[in-house]
């Protein structure tokens, strides 16, 4: 239960090493408990995800990660955590929907028919690592935060329907704050939300 919780940085990076050739070499069942989502993604063979006592969903770290069974989950894996934000159906096809987001451009994005009509509100979610800057892109806004990481850049953008996105771009971006970008889905891995939260098939 969390038994790395109270190392630093570099040695919990080195005990889920040793845990994992642990769990190799003794071929052993373990149930591990741990609110630390990387932990979670890098030891798990499957993984259970929890909301105040239920499980929410259950599957292997990277079926969890692509294929989220609701807000909440989407939202708890993945760091930084899914951009979500209100959108309206536009038009439905056997396997796909039109979406509008708000301050945002049409996107098409690939469902499973029969569980959407026009008019309905949805969330739509995407991944930070699914958007680039483009300044042809779905959405305009300015940047209110540059975090350097060195290898990438997290750029969080307010655009103007009012909604908060985190763009994963180039460790080399050039990008300030306070300046104003365009965003481009670059994925077709969007994921919708019905109003209760729960995902949209996909196709």
């Amino acid at each position: 239960d969390e038994p790395l919780s109270n190392l630093d940085a570099a040695l919990r990076v080195q005990m889920r090493i040793e845990i994992k050739r642990l769990h190799e070499e003794l071929g052993a069942t373990m149930i591990y408990v741990t609110h630390d989502q990387v932990e979670a993604m890098t030891m798990a063979d499957k993984m259970v995800v929890l909301q105040q006592g239920a499980i929410e969903q259950v599957g292997s770290p990277l079926e969890v990660y692509h294929q989220p069974r609701n807000l909440f989950v989407a939202g708890f894996i993945g760091s930084p955590r899914m951009n979500v934000m209100p959108a309206t159906v536009t038009r439905v096809s056997e396997a796909s929907a039109t979406v509008i987001p708000a301050g945002g451009a049409a996107l098409e994005v690939q469902i499973r028919s029969g569980r959407l009509n026009p008019g309905e509100k949805v969330s739509l979610g995407v991944r930070p690592e699914h958007l680039m800057l483009d300044d042809e892109g779905q959405f305009r806004g300015e940047a209110l935060a540059v975090e350097r990481l060195g290898g990438a850049t997290l750029i969080h953008i307010q655009v103007e329907g009012g909604s908060m996105l985190t763009v994963e771009a180039d460790g080399l971006s050039p990008v300030r704050i306070h300046d104003h970008v365009g965003i481009r889905v670059k994925h077709p891995a969007c994921h919708l939300f019905d109003e209760s939260g729960a995902a949209i098939p996909r196709v």
